[in-house]
């Protein structure tokens, strides 16, 4: 408490969004509150719960273009892209959010994707079940097992429809995968896209993307493929698993220290094969899905 002393608090910054309307396509949206960062981490995107003029209940991304490297039309089209691509991703599976429109306005250079309103992401919902199961638990189920299956099947039913198309998302996490009543969908390709933002560092989630993702090899492009989401995987297992996520290291899916491994040695044995450093020897995820942990 001494550390406060003299501290004056700072007052919260106002949000440049809730409370008013902003048109979109020449439609007016009532932004009513933010929902969370909308998959950079950076402050250059945001979620809103949003009104339409129909009065149905949207979310709405909110991207800063001008912020970003590489920003300009380029950015843009990709941002296009993304939309297309989500669109014909839901075709295809119900892991994929409903896109309503897409908008850019040049002149405060944002972009707005309309899409469908669901309920908490995967860390809530997490932290939710972890407060339900109590504290008797065997070692390794920081929740439910049953639950955590069920989670997991639909994560690598994710990843599958993405690698069947040729996706990387490279920032899979709890954070920015949505409940729609029992069903876990995808909001966005995180920066899959984004191909002029691939030479810098920081691009994804410490932990949760890839190693090869994050690594900084100064003067050369990042290196990856379809593993890195193998890893995003494992690495969500991992949270379900222990509570926190796995460490960059040889042993990754050692359990955090002062905790035991999980009894079940299909999933100590999944985590093993997708917690790897080299994404050489990670699994691939046909040996995701023909793993016994995935098949019982």
């Amino acid at each position: 408490m001494g550390g406060m002393i003299g501290h004056i608090p700072r007052r919260p910054r106002r949000d440049l969004f809730v409370g008013k309307n902003f048109n979109i396509h020449g439609k007016p949206y009532l932004f009513q509150r933010r929902l969370g960062a909308g998959g950079f981490g950076n402050n250059l995107s945001a979620v809103y719960a949003a009104r339409a003029p129909s009065g149905d209940h949207v979310a709405i991304k909110v991207i800063d273009i001008n912020g970003m490297r590489g920003a300009g039309e380029n950015l843009v089209v990709s941002y296009l892209t993304e939309v297309k691509n989500l669109q014909e991703l839901r075709q295809n599976s119900r892991h994929v959010v409903k896109i309503y429109d897409f908008d850019f306005d040049s002149r405060s250079g944002r972009a707005y994707i309309v899409m469908e309103l669901g309920g908490d992401n995967l860390a809530k919902l997490i932290l939710r079940l972890h407060a339900a199961a109590g504290s008797t638990r065997d070692p390794g189920t920081y929740i439910d097992p049953v639950i955590r299956k069920e989670i997991w099947h639909q994560m690598v039913s994710i990843v599958t429809t993405l690698t069947s198309e040729n996706i990387v998302h490279m920032d899979l996490k709890p954070d920015n995968v949505i409940l729609f009543g029992d069903v876990l969908k995808i909001a966005d390709l995180g920066i899959s896209k984004k191909a002029n933002m691939l030479g810098y560092p920081g691009v994804g989630t410490p932990l949760f993307s890839a190693p090869e993702v994050m690594q900084d090899n100064s003067g050369h492009r990042r290196v990856y493929g379809p593993k890195a989401d193998i890893w995003s995987l494992g690495a969500i297992l991992y949270v379900m698993t222990y509570g926190q996520p796995p460490r960059y290291s040889r042993k990754a899916a050692d359990p955090p220290p002062g905790q035991s491994p999980s009894r079940d040695r299909t999933l100590v044995d999944m985590l093993r094969r997708t917690l790897v450093l080299d994404p050489h020897r990670r699994a691939d995820i046909e040996t995701v899905l023909r793993h016994p942990y995935t098949r019982h």
